[in-house]
Order: C-alpha cells, then sequence, then structure tokens
C-alpha cells in the first residue's frame, strides 16, 4: 500500500493515525476537495488516481460551489454529473425567517 502525507488539519474531526486510505477512500478525497490545497490533492492523485478521484467527486453529497465549479473545470466534468449540485437550491427559505 502507498503511503499518504496530507495536511493533517483536513480532518481535525477525526483521529488521523487511525485513517484507514483503503477504507475511508470516499471521506479523504472528499475533504481534500473541499479544503486541501494543491499539495494534498497531488498526493491524493499519486495514491489513488484520477480516474478514481473523478468517480467519487460525482457521489461526493457536499462540496461548496465555489469549489465544485473549480472542480467541474479541472476535471471537464459537467456541473450536473456532480450528486452534491442536486441538492443546491435557488430557493429563499422563509419558514423560520420569515416575520
Amino acid at each position: 500500500m502507498k503511503k499518504i502525507s496530507l495536511n493533517k488539519t483536513l480532518f481535525w474531526d477525526v483521529d488521523y493515525g487511525e485513517l484507514g486510505y483503503q477504507k475511508n477512500t470516499s471521506f479523504i478525497i472528499e475533504r481534500v476537495l473541499n479544503y486541501g490545497n494543491e499539495k494534498d490533492y497531488q498526493e491524493i492523485k499519486k495514491v489513488y488516481g484520477l480516474s478514481k478521484i473523478k468517480k467519487i467527486a460525482r457521489e461526493i453529497n457536499y462540496i461548496n460551489k465555489k469549489n465544485i465549479n473549480f472542480w467541474s473545470i479541472i476535471f471537464n466534468i459537467p456541473l450536473n454529473s456532480f450528486k452534491c449540485t442536486k441538492k443546491f437550491s435557488n430557493k429563499k427559505q422563509n419558514l423560520f425567517l420569515a416575520r
């Protein structure tokens, strides 16, 4: 198994030492795509490969709008092919905000 070296602050809420790079592949890729830097991205690209990253990126439940636009361009994947874009809503939420 390849050794991976990522910024530990990406995993502030879990025990970094307990992360399994095969078992937690989706979680690791999601964190890097949302919060990582170029070095982190290059590291997961070496370990997982571009095709696996693209496949998992399409299935991630959450990537913020700025990042999803960026990855859509970098990966050459249409925005509507990402699972997380189906959850974006332009409707105002007024149930609790209306007074």
